[in-house]
């Protein structure tokens, strides 16, 4: 008999994610390319979509609240008596699965994982971000992202039968080598008004302080006098109250990109299922994150594109950047006059531009194909029996 694997997502975007969610990206991609399990994926619902579906493959199964619900018990008092965690425990009891693959919280899935303890069920506890860990909880298999981040979580208080790093991916169908789709890059490229002899320097990620995009504005600001380069910003800007933060450094970011008129693009949100496209808008990506960004998806998504990349040597990212080979590292000492000092050089060598590029993008296909991932995925699954 096949055995059943239930993968769960945190309750904030449903599978398919309907925009950037990288957690519901990969268990999209991994579950429907899975031979030897039965995949099931809960999620939370989302306009558009029913509860339960039969789709690629995968049993999809989202947790629905009505709207006096949320008003009532999760906006107003407080008191949620039937919680998500609830409601994923009883779908999860119903389904009797062999494993239950939990993604990326501590905190909405410690009373699952409190309840399955014991049980014959295997868990698998698979982490892509930075939490806190403020009690012991147990769990057959605990997964990183990147050496990063299992570092990090060698001295937390899981208790892991195995630990092991699996991978994010690339569709690498659909993130074509751009000189291999030319027709494509050209359309798009028209479509955002880019002149042939145009260099265009993107970001792909949110606006906000840890993704550091102020080093970008100031690296754009060194380009004034050069009007065949253009800075893209794609990616979401926070609006409404004043007392956050975010929405406070996405205005700050739009008056830095006003006072060097049109070199600054911010072109807002795009659905995943386009995204392939949006990065044959490029020459380059730049993402000089703040934090230790534990494995960006987005550098992943440019380097299968064939463009080059340049990033901090922080983070995921150490796992696969040879510095001068498949991307290039920033000065520490001088973010923005690297990231300038960098681009100028992409810009007046072509060879360099295409011999990283082509190597980005031959890192990809070796490494992280979703093939490849599925398949490191569900050795792990086949190891919690041996």
């Amino acid at each position: 008999m096949v055995k059943r694997v239930v993968m769960v997502s945190p309750p904030f975007h449903a599978v398919p994610p309907l925009k950037g969610a990288a957690v519901e990206m990969w268990m999209c991609e991994v579950s429907k390319r899975i031979l030897s399990f039965e995949p099931h994926i809960i999620s939370i619902s989302a306009p558009y979509y029913p509860d339960y579906e039969y789709r690629d493959g995968v049993y999809h199964h989202r947790v629905h609240f009505g709207k006096l619900y949320k008003r009532l018990f999760q906006k107003l008092t407080r008191f949620d008596p039937f919680s998500y965690s609830k409601r994923v425990l009883k779908i999860i009891h119903k389904l009797n699965p062999q494993i239950v693959h939990l993604h990326n919280s501590v905190k909405w899935f410690l009373p699952v994982l409190n309840s399955l303890h014991g049980t014959r069920i295997k868990t698998v506890l698979h982490l892509q971000n930075e939490y806190p860990v403020e009690s012991s909880l147990s769990v057959d298999a605990f997964w990183g992202c990147s050496s990063y981040l299992m570092n990090h979580y060698k001295t937390s208080l899981i208790d892991a039968g195995t630990s092991e790093c699996i991978y994010n991916g690339v569709d690498l169908d659909k993130y074509r080598y751009f000189k291999d789709v030319p027709d494509n890059r050209e359309d798009i490229r028209r479509r955002f008004n880019i002149k042939k002899d145009d260099f265009v320097v993107l970001y792909v990620g949110r606006v906000s302080a840890e993704k550091g995009v102020e080093h970008i504005m100031e690296a754009a600001g060194l380009f004034q006098d050069s009007e065949n380069v253009k800075f893209f910003i794609v990616g979401e800007l926070s609006e409404g109250d004043l007392s956050s933060s975010r929405v406070r450094y996405g205005i700050e970011m739009l008056k830095a990109a006003k006072t060097l008129g049109g070199k600054v693009v911010f072109t807002g949100v795009f659905p995943p299922q386009k995204m392939h496209l949006i990065y044959l808008l490029g020459d380059v990506l730049v993402l000089p994150s703040n934090f230790d960004d534990p494995f960006p998806f987005v550098v992943l998504e440019a380097m299968a594109t064939g463009l080059p990349v340049i990033v901090r040597k922080k983070g995921g990212v150490l796992d696969y950047i040879k510095d001068n080979e498949n991307g290039l590292f920033i000065d520490e000492t001088d973010i923005s006059g690297s990231i300038s000092k960098i681009i100028g050089d992409l810009i007046k060598d072509r060879g360099l531009r295409q011999s990283i590029g082509l190597s980005g993008r031959k890192t990809v296909e070796e490494r992280f194909s979703w093939q490849r991932i599925s398949r490191d995925c569900e050795d792990g699954y086949q190891r919690l029996f041996e």
